[in-house]
């Protein structure tokens, strides 16, 4: 027989895989950044109940409040200057214009959101885009 530790353990994993799938799935055209000198989109939500330290952030939150702010910031670009179209789930244009933006989420009762955030970035001086992508999950259900 399993202790309830060892059965929320598994579940609180199991959670966790589903949304490292969803995020994986959610932005098939993204760019899969590794940790190093690798391009990669970097986000935090908050409130928190845990740190956002590591190359990539904290992108979830289960910390109960009314309102979060997701922070996010592409990191390690080489040296040059680039343009910036940041975009949701929805398909929405974000306000944001360099290579930080932010995006704040009611919760709703008794439910999580979910959404992914995306940025392409332009090198102006070859042309070339790329986009980077980044699922944020908040509240609701393990």
């Amino acid at each position: 027989m399993k202790s309830i530790g060892c059965t929320l353990a598994h579940a609180a994993l199991t959670g966790a895989l589903a949304l490292a799938a969803v995020g994986s799935v959610a932005v098939p055209a993204t760019a899969q950044a590794q940790p190093g000198s690798n391009p990669l989109l970097w986000c935090f939500v908050g409130p928190n109940d845990q740190p956002g330290n590591g190359p990539f952030g904290r992108c979830t939150s289960f910390y109960p409040s009314s309102s979060y702010r997701a922070d996010f910031e592409v990191r390690n670009l080489p040296a040059g200057n680039y343009s910036y179209v940041w975009t949701n789930d929805l398909g929405m244009v974000l306000p944001c214009t360099t290579n930080r933006c932010y995006v704040t989420y009611q919760s709703g009762a008794g439910g999580g959101v979910i959404d992914t955030v995306s940025v392409t970035y332009t090198d102006l001086a070859t042309g070339v885009a790329t986009t980077l992508g980044r699922t944020v999950a908040i509240g609701g259900p393990i």
